[in-house]
């Protein structure tokens, strides 16, 4: 008989041998399985985390959706020669809108601001260009940090952040170099492909961004037409051709003014003939004394060019303003304390104005006065030359940021401007003359010729002629009031102008007082003509006629 094998254990009851290597067999295969399984589980998770990473790089700023929401704007852009921040903010403070990089200048940036914000809401991202800071030099997307910036550096972009009323930072945007590659077809007019990223975030993008909606240009956001009036309204214009300079007296410490009057022009325009009068024509001696002077033989007003300055006025556009020193008065006058003030007075004087007696001003270049059909005059003073950062820049500064490129310096003139009531030029009320009042006596006896007069024989033509003087007496009475009734009219009609004049005329001051403007030497030459450039010779053709 032959012995059976123990197959399930060894001679001391543990597992046998082979029983151990079919389970170390099976051991090692259930966790090849596994191992499998979770590699197979690992790309899909480091898949889904990579695709959710580029799910929030779709859009530069998803929680950017409502433009209503802006409430300040702050762009800051960077010089690389002279390692100089130029920041440029508007905000909505108590109501207002201001820009605090011009003193707090009123703002129209209602608008413009939320162009600005629509720009970033749901701005998709083309593609993902690097996650190294060190490529942020390369791309021109260093922030413009004040503490990090230094000279020669290069790659420093502008720096775009939007904020909420509350204060909170709605988008914080690095704007680097432009990607040279075209747009696209169908991209929107502006839009340049640009290397960008968020500020705080290493990661650099590619995306089709119109810049022109961050200028930084002081005239893009603020209400251009400096004095809001129709060219057709002008009546009256006073050119006043002058030079004065000021100094100060070595021996008494004074200032002194020293002024060269060359001419004055008074001119009327007529709107029904559509023609500029010569009202009046004054010239000057050495000594700043008048002499009235006519139009020379073959001389004529150079309507064309008087009719350019009367438009230029209807739209006046500024490029800066400084504010002015406190001290003049609702009408714009120096007050009496003014004079005392050191640095109110070389503010002025530094600027091409001065105060002289009375509280009125002089102006380094002579002035323009220009009448409206209303009765409002406006004063424009010329002052000193300005030079105005930016001004021409057609880019207006916030082209190739991340070049460094400074803005455009261009040269301007400084402005005071001022308003006041002329009655002069109001068409005043053509009042009738008032008929007497039917003597009382006559009245009264054509009362008691109509009374004797039923008591008499015959009396029929004594009653018929009193009953025609009453009917005359009431009629002269009623003709007199109907007079005095319309000539009230007319006299209200004009004190209503004369009233609606002076509102206008402190509105206006209000809104001038705080501030001297500075327009381009372009707009300066339209609106400032000296004798030569009012009068031409005249035409062939009109001197044959």
């Amino acid at each position: 008989m032959h012995a059976r094998h123990d197959t399930t254990g060894s001679a001391a009851g543990g597992p046998s041998p082979a029983f151990r290597r079919t389970a170390t067999f099976l051991a090692a295969g259930a966790g090849l399985l596994l191992l499998g399984g979770w590699l197979n589980v690992r790309p899909t998770l480091r898949q889904r985390a990579v695709v959710g990473d580029e799910q929030q790089a779709k859009v530069l700023f998803p929680d950017l959706a409502d433009a209503s929401k802006a409430a300040s704007l702050e762009i800051v852009s960077f010089n690389d020669e002279t390692a100089t921040l130029k920041p440029f903010k508007v905000v909505r403070s108590e109501g207002v809108w201001v820009l605090p990089s011009h003193e707090n200048y009123p703002a129209d940036a209602k608008d413009q601001l939320a162009a600005a914000a629509t720009e970033l809401i749901d701005r998709p991202v083309l593609d993902v260009v690097s996650d190294s800071p060190g490529d942020h030099e390369t791309y021109g997307v260093i922030e413009p940090d004040p503490e990090k910036v230094k000279v020669g550096m290069t790659g420093v972009g502008q720096l775009v952040e939007i904020r909420d009323a509350s204060g909170n930072k709605l988008a914080r945007l690095i704007v680097g170099k432009e990607d040279k590659r075209p747009a696209g077809a169908g991209a929107p007019s502006g839009r340049t492909l640009r290397f960008v990223r968020r500020a705080g975030q290493d990661r650099v993008y590619r995306v089709e961004l119109d810049t022109t909606k961050f200028t930084t240009k002081f005239d893009d956001w603020i209400e251009k037409d400096l004095l809001k009036i129709s060219p057709w309204d002008v009546r009256r214009l006073t050119l006043d051709d002058s030079a004065c300079t000021f100094g100060i007296d070595e021996a008494s410490g004074r200032p002194t003014i020293s002024l060269d009057r060359k001419s004055r022009a008074d001119l009327g325009y007529d709107d029904k003939d559509a023609a500029w009068s010569l009202i009046k024509l004054t010239g000057f001696d050495d000594n700043n004394q008048p002499r009235d002077e006519k139009l020379a033989e073959g001389e004529e007003l150079a309507s064309g060019r008087l009719n350019d300055l009367r438009n230029a006025l209807g739209d006046l556009k500024i490029v800066d303003v400084v504010r002015k020193p406190s001290g003049l008065s609702a009408d714009l006058k120096a007050e009496e304390a003014f004079a005392g003030d050191r640095e109110a007075v070389m503010s002025l004087a530094q600027r091409g104005f001065f105060a002289i007696q009375k509280g009125d001003l002089v102006s380094s270049n002579g002035e323009t006065i220009v009448g409206m059909k209303d009765g409002v005059e406006y004063l424009l003073r010329f002052g000193n030359a300005a030079t105005v950062a930016g001004a021409d820049d057609p880019a207006g500064g916030d082209a190739a940021p991340a070049e460094g490129a400074d803005p455009v310096s261009s040269s301007g003139r400084y402005l005071f401007v001022s308003a006041r009531l002329n009655e002069d030029l109001l068409e005043k009320p053509q009042l009738d003359p008032v008929p007497d009042a039917p003597a009382e006596g006559d009245a009264k006896e054509a009362g008691s010729t109509k009374d004797g007069g039923e008591k008499k024989d015959g009396a029929a033509d004594e009653l018929k002629k009193a009953e025609e003087a009453e009917a005359k007496a009431q009629a002269a009475l009623e003709e007199r009031r109907r007079v005095e009734a319309e000539n009230r009219r007319k006299q209200e009609q004009y004190d209503e102008q004369v009233k609606a004049a002076q509102k206008r005329v402190r509105d206006l001051n209000n809104r001038f007082a705080d501030w001297y403007y500075v327009v381009s030497d372009k707009e300066y030459d339209k609106i400032h003509l000296d004798r030569a450039g009012m009068i031409q010779k005249k035409s062939t053709d009109e001197k044959k006629d």
